[in-house]
């Protein structure tokens, strides 16, 4: 009976030490990219924007994209996965967007879209073609946009 127990015993321990080293090999905790939290205003000719989306685009193509929707008064700030996070550290390339992503799915089904009407240059919506760029570092960040009417 005395054998038995032990056998049970060193099978638990078995699996504790399994269960420990998958919790530490998996990086419980903050394993992940350094990111930095991203937030500002977005202004066309000095005034707010008061919706839409700014995207900031990775330079490398190796850190994900991060984007953030532009609230009432032209404030936003940015996620790469949950609300808020920010984005991963490095250089990006910035597009700006002034069309309400919610109003875009207000169509019946069945029926034609309504083409978005954007009152900032299209330049701004392409990351290629802005001429907008930003410097993520670790921390806090402001990245301010003032967006020029062409």
């Amino acid at each position: 009976m005395f054998r038995c127990n032990a056998r049970r015993h060193g099978q638990w321990a078995g699996y504790a030490i399994v269960v420990s080293s998958v919790l530490i090999s998996s990086g419980c905790g903050s394993g992940g990219p350094t990111l930095g939290k991203v937030s500002g205003n977005i202004t066309v000719a000095g005034k707010p924007l008061d919706a839409g989306t700014v995207t900031f685009v990775s330079t490398d193509g190796q850190r994900p994209n991060a984007t953030g929707a532009i609230k009432s008064g032209g404030s936003y700030s940015l996620q790469t996965v949950d609300p808020g996070d920010g984005a991963v550290v490095g250089d990006y390339k910035v597009a700006i967007t002034d069309v309400d992503s919610t109003a875009l799915n207000t169509a019946l089904p069945g029926a034609p879209a309504a083409a978005p009407k954007s009152a900032i240059p299209s330049t701004y919506q392409d990351a290629n073609k802005s001429g907008l760029t930003a410097k993520v570092e670790r921390g806090s960040n402001t990245r301010n946009f003032d967006l020029k009417l062409q």
